[in-house]
């Protein structure tokens, strides 16, 4: 599975904060802001994307993935997205001490 995204990772390595690809790597909208999502096919990586300030310095950290099986919106993306937003929930509260 590393192989179907090490394009995507490496071409973020290189290209820092300017990288955005409109077919394998934006930001969600609506409920899943600030996420943003890596796509291979048929599979799915939801991140959080933290750009440090003044820098094109980016960290990237993965959430969650999953294997979509059918074209289009599905439910079942409504509910990945909601399970990486309660994993960003997660890492947000340890980013603060868990007081949050």
């Amino acid at each position: 599975m590393a192989k179907k995204f090490n394009g995507s990772f490496l071409a973020l390595m290189s290209t820092g904060s300017d990288y955005c690809n409109h077919q394998r790597f934006w930001p969600l909208q609506g409920a899943g802001k600030p996420l943003w999502e890596f796509k291979e096919h048929d599979h799915r990586l939801y991140c959080y994307r933290q750009v440090a300030r003044d820098s094109k310095f980016v960290r990237i950290v993965l959430l969650y993935g999953w294997a979509k099986d059918k074209a289009g919106r599905t439910k079942r993306e409504d509910r990945e997205i909601a399970k990486a937003m309660s994993l960003y929930g997660e890492f947000e509260s340890e980013q603060h001490g868990g007081a949050r």
